[in-house]
């Protein structure tokens, strides 16, 4: 009897509600770990040369750290650097930091022909405005050369053309326009409209600025066309009365060949 009691008493028998009758922890169930994703393949640009990676990096800076591609102080990244990565990621080396400057756009000229503006004249319907755009540069290297590029630009307004009424481009000049101004340019000028005299005279009809101004001519006579050279040569003979002598004293008489 004493032998069985001390053998129950060994195994824990009898079942008591002490220390001795808790039961045994239950270990902890491991956990189990986010999938690894898979790789995928991205195109990284750098300075406009393509190469392909398999990567498993979510972030565009995981992406560039597996490639091994390290990145610069000044260097840009598209996407940003935290940002998700997508299929194609571009950098750009620069060896300095972008400085940003606002820059005019000139305004274009629009012509219009009108009946009612003088032959070759013209007469402003509307100003223009100039355009206004952001322009960052930074230096690169191209070419085992540090060059100055622009990196980006962006509209903040856009220009307003200057819009202009054009009078006719040819134009007869009454009784004047009969006379022989071939036989005159010939003589003059030898039919060269960009002649110039070291003397102060211009042109096909050898205008002085004064005599071109007086018929409304505008710059130097030798910079506009030849047509309009004649149509004001012709204005000019009839401002005068026909008295060419004081126009043109050594050729003038080719008016009449």
């Amino acid at each position: 009897m004493l032998a069985t009691a001390l053998l129950a008493a060994a195994c824990g028998g009898g079942g008591g509600s002490g220390a001795q009758g808790k039961a045994a922890p239950v270990a902890d169930v491991p956990r189990t770990s986010a999938p690894a994703p898979a790789p995928r393949k991205i195109v990284i640009v750098v300075d406009k040369k393509k190469t392909e990676t398999m990567t498993t990096g979510t972030t565009v800076q995981q992406v560039l750290d597996q490639a091994k591609i390290p990145l610069g102080p000044h260097d840009l990244v598209a996407p940003p650097r935290d940002r998700p990565a997508g299929e194609v990621i571009k950098v750009v080396r620069l060896l300095s930091a972008p400085v940003t400057k606002v820059v005019k756009v000139a305004a274009p000229t629009v012509r219009k022909k009108s009946s009612s503006v003088a032959p070759f004249s013209e007469k402003e319907l509307r100003k223009g405005r100039p355009g206004l755009k952001i322009v960052q540069t930074a230096y690169v290297r191209r070419k085992g050369k540090k060059v100055k590029t622009v990196i980006s630009e962006k509209v903040k307004r856009k220009p307003v053309a200057r819009i202009l009424a054009v009078g006719p481009q040819s134009a007869g000049g009454g009784s004047a326009a009969r006379l022989n101004w071939q036989g005159l340019a010939k003589c003059e000028s030898n039919n060269n409209p960009k002649a110039v005299n070291p003397a102060g005279y211009y042109g096909l009809y050898q205008f002085s600025m004064a005599s071109w101004a007086s018929v409304g001519g505008k710059g130097r006579p030798s910079d506009a066309s030849a047509g309009e050279q004649t149509y004001r040569a012709q204005l000019l003979y009839n401002k005068v009365n026909g008295r060419w002598q004081g126009q043109w004293p050594n050729c003038g008489r080719f008016l009449f060949s």
